[in-house]
């Protein structure tokens, strides 16, 4: 497990949710959305000054940017990298697996071999279209 924040991050954290040294991030993963490498779930983040029971922590510029242990399901064996888009003036997030693995998780099942791909459920009715 590994977090990476960049320069730009750091700088759109302190800049816009006037963070000082000493402050915190917590970082932590939530149901609904998608990564690079999890299906139905995705990341967010907090502000918080003392983690309550840190797996992770990583000191920016005097910021504290950390994970809880309740989220270690989410980031465990994953490098992280929190990154700054102009574009959507905000942070971005990418994660790849420590090992290589490309495959995505999915419903955050380490290497679930069924990626859904071939499901033909009627999406107003749930109905199987076989």
């Amino acid at each position: 497990m590994k977090l990476i924040i960049t320069d730009a991050a750091s700088k759109w954290f302190r800049d816009e949710m006037g963070l000082q040294a000493g402050n915190g991030i917590k970082f932590y993963g939530k149901t609904y959305g998608r990564t690079e490498v999890h299906h139905g779930f995705s990341q967010g983040f907090t502000r918080e000054d003392k983690p309550v029971d840190p797996i992770l922590e990583i000191k920016k510029d005097g910021i504290n940017y950390h994970v809880d242990s309740l989220d270690d399901w989410f980031f465990k064996g994953l490098i992280t990298t929190v990154d700054y888009s102009a574009k959507d003036d905000g942070p971005v997030f990418h994660f790849q697996h420590e090992d290589g693995d490309h495959t995505p998780d999915v419903a955050g099942l380490a290497h679930d071999g069924d990626d859904h791909a071939d499901n033909k459920a009627d999406a107003s009715t749930g109905a199987s279209q076989k």
